[in-house]
């Protein structure tokens, strides 16, 4: 059956112009017609109103944990829980993020193949939930995260341990071999977890060539975690998709970056999130520490980066400390406070994100022929960013998820 959405304004996810007194048509899990709203509702169709509201394309978040959810420590529940309760849960979590407005989610390193097992339910019409990009466990050098004890095996973390290029390229396999669409690698050390300084570089270069490789000639892409600039260039020149974080890059790596296309998902709730809630809110001091002394360079090279025109994509890192699912859409205000546009904020996490995952043509625009993935909300987020908290209508594929019924 054909429906229509019409709302003060439609923003379609690209750099296009907003529609004002926009609609759009859907049917059968696609979009059918997207304008004003005097070329596209006709007689016979079905309508829904959102005076006041804003329609958009169903929003992504490009790196979150599947298995976590705003601990203000995690270790401990990672070794406690079994693996089949953190499957549920994280049916429970990845339903927060999609009626929050975030229809498509990328788990970026979990626990027992977590996000792989939900990405297949749901495909498989066993369970709702939003589309998933699944990486399994990120890779990472021996000695490089967490130091569990003797006999923990990689599936009850978040890591798997390999070194050397052949040790690389058998755990990328790995990954490969249980349905990964990512390969996610721990190129430096980290600040939200583990103990070591978060700026070294922990993968050697070939040793990430060795990764790429893998991925690329299996179809799939790589994110590679990185901090410090040594391992952000290492990674851009070994090829990698993607760079998550880069909070202490420098301008010759973020130059590098916009130079070779590499994506980049800066992820800036954690630093706001750790340093608002401190020791106090149960965080591990060394984690305080280390956000405190790296939050001057990231806001420097986040600013220089929009200038220089990398592209950048919307990531939350929510699971870690206070960054909870459902409350993804903090990062837009960051993001904007930073120095981003509204409107660049969005397209960041619609067709920048869809760019990124190769999914044109499917996700991050109202286009037709597209997926009915779409989101309404309440107010003009090209005047208030936080108008995207405001989630009051969802619907993935079609699947009318949330409606809340304002405007009626």
């Amino acid at each position: 059956m054909l429906r229509a959405l019409v709302a003060d304004l439609l923003i379609d996810g690209t750099a296009a112009e907003p529609v004002k007194a926009g609609a759009l048509t859907y049917d059968s899990g696609s979009i059918v017609d997207v304008g004003p709203v005097d070329e596209i509702v006709r007689e016979g169709i079905e309508v829904r109103h959102f005076p006041g509201g804003t329609i958009l394309p169903g929003l992504t978040d490009s790196h979150l944990h599947l298995g976590l959810d705003g601990e203000g420590s995690f270790e401990m529940g990672m070794l406690k829980d079994l693996t089949s309760y953190a499957a549920i849960r994280a049916y429970e979590y990845a339903r927060r993020d999609l009626h929050s407005g975030f229809t498509t989610i990328r788990a970026m390193a979990d626990k027992g193949f977590i996000d792989v097992g939900l990405q297949r339910a749901i495909r498989d019409g066993l369970v709702k939930g939003p589309r998933i990009i699944s990486s399994g466990h990120m890779l990472c050098i021996t000695g490089g995260r967490d130091s569990y004890v003797p006999g923990v095996s990689f599936s009850d973390n978040l890591f798997e341990e390999c070194d050397g290029i052949d040790g690389v390229t058998r755990a990328a396999r790995r990954q490969v071999k249980y349905g990964v669409d990512w390969i996610k690698l721990g190129v430096t050390g980290a600040v939200s977890a583990g103990e070591g300084p978060p700026g070294v570089q922990q993968l050697t270069e070939a040793e990430i060539r060795a990764a790429v490789v893998v991925a690329h000639g299996q179809g799939k892409k790589v994110a590679a975690h990185a901090h410090g600039a040594a391992g952000i260039k290492a990674a851009v020149r070994a090829g990698v998709d993607s760079i998550e974080h880069g909070w202490l890059a420098d301008r010759e790596a973020v130059d590098m970056m916009a130079a070779a296309g590499t994506y980049w998902v800066p992820t800036l709730a954690p630093l706001h999130l750790i340093l608002l809630h401190g020791v106090e809110g149960g965080i591990p001091p060394s984690v305080v520490e280390r956000t405190r002394r790296v939050q001057h360079n990231m806001y420097e090279v986040f600013s220089y980066g929009l200038r220089c025109g990398v592209p950048m994509v919307m990531g939350t890192d929510v699971g870690m400390p206070y960054n909870r699912h459902g409350e993804n859409a903090v990062e837009f205000d960051l993001m904007v406070k930073a120095g981003m546009l509204e409107k660049d904020a969005i397209v960041s996490a619609c067709s920048r994100a869809a760019e990124m995952f190769g999914l044109e043509g499917v996700i991050g625009q109202l286009s037709p022929g597209h997926s009915a993935d779409i989101v309404v909300v309440e107010g003009n987020p090209l005047e208030d960013i936080g108008a995207l908290a405001r989630t009051r209508f969802v619907a993935k594929d079609g699947w009318i998820v949330r409606d809340d019924g304002f405007g009626e």
